[in-house]
């Protein structure tokens, strides 16, 4: 990984004090690399950094949205009641607009007994300009029933998302449903399958968010 004041190179990490001092002609001379100085200066989330996903255990991208989703995953562990097993990472959308493939990704689903209860997704910014398109999500990624509810969250706020009605319910991560409540306020399945004719219109939701942010 890039370490504070140094420089990542595939098999070594050179500071850049190191650099300095090493002769002109060096393989690390520092002109020769002045293009992963200005990477490591301005972009401290390179694609070099790797962190532990909480969920899988498996490295991953150091990412604004993997910043969100870890902090999504350990909330859900261990302040509101969920089993690790719970939590489905990268469910994916293909979606097709005006002959434009994309593929959209449900950060986490949480699953219970093969029923998927509610859609988690994370980005920057505003959760409040984002939610209708995690609702888009929610309503088309199981192909036979809308999961009902979901979570569009930064790493601040968090809003809880009421999926047949389309709004947001409540705000903040302490509003995020325990797991036995969730379990209760979902006690009536199957919730409804999306309309034939809603398919389309929520695509374009989804797609105009995911591709315009």
């Amino acid at each position: 990984m890039i370490l504070e004041g140094g420089l990542f190179f595939p098999n070594k990490l050179v500071s850049v004090s190191e650099i300095r001092k090493t002769q002109k002609g060096s393989s690390y001379h520092l002109p020769a690399f002045r293009g992963i100085r200005k990477m490591q200066q301005t972009d401290r989330c390179s694609q070099f950094v790797k962190i532990p996903c909480f969920i899988t255990g498996n490295l991953v991208l150091d990412t604004d949205r993997e910043r969100i989703r870890q902090k999504m995953a350990k909330f859900m562990v261990e302040e509101k009641g969920y089993r690790i097993g719970d939590l489905v990472i990268d469910r994916e959308i293909r979606i097709e607009v005006d002959s434009r493939k994309i593929r959209s990704f449900a950060d986490i689903v949480v699953t219970i007994d093969g029923r998927s209860l509610m859609l988690l997704r994370g980005g920057p910014g505003s959760v409040v300009t984002r939610e209708s398109g995690t609702i888009a999500a929610a309503r088309l990624l199981e192909p036979d029933y809308i999961i009902p509810w979901a979570v569009q969250a930064n790493l601040f706020e968090a809003a809880i998302l009421d999926v047949r009605k389309k709004k947001a319910v409540k705000y903040g991560w302490d509003a995020i449903p325990l797991r036995d409540e969730l379990v209760r306020i979902t006690s009536d399945w199957p919730p409804l399958r999306l309309p034939d004719d809603r398919i389309p219109i929520e695509r374009q939701i989804l797609y105009s968010y995911d591709t315009h942010g």
